[in-house]
């Protein structure tokens, strides 16, 4: 059987927070990185940015996914606020975190 929907938001946030837990950390230079010389320092620097826009994305994620979890802690959780209608329930397998029916998404 598969996860209900809040075991799976909860599984993903969990990844998330580890994930962002471990560049943040990178990017405070928080892991015992040497920066020696130029090279080393500007190949910190691109990977650093790759980085940055990897933690900026889970950082939104883990924001949709919180969210996901108040709704349905509110019992709004898979009722689009667009149309009132239920979300299917396909689209929440896909994207649990879902605001919007297709049709109002689009």
């Amino acid at each position: 059987m598969p996860p209900s929907p809040k075991e799976a938001l909860l599984a993903r946030l969990s990844v998330l927070v580890r994930r962002e837990e471990k560049i943040a950390r990178h990017l405070q230079g928080g892991d015992g990185r040497l920066e020696a010389d130029f090279g080393d320092i500007a190949n910190f620097v691109a990977s650093d940015e790759v980085l940055e826009g990897l933690e900026d994305a889970a950082l939104n994620e883990i924001q949709q996914i919180r969210s996901a979890l108040n709704r349905i802690e509110a019992g709004t959780y898979g009722i689009c606020p667009g149309c009132g209608d239920p979300i299917p329930p396909r689209r929440l397998e896909i994207m649990p975190a879902a605001t919007r029916c297709v049709g109002c998404a689009s």
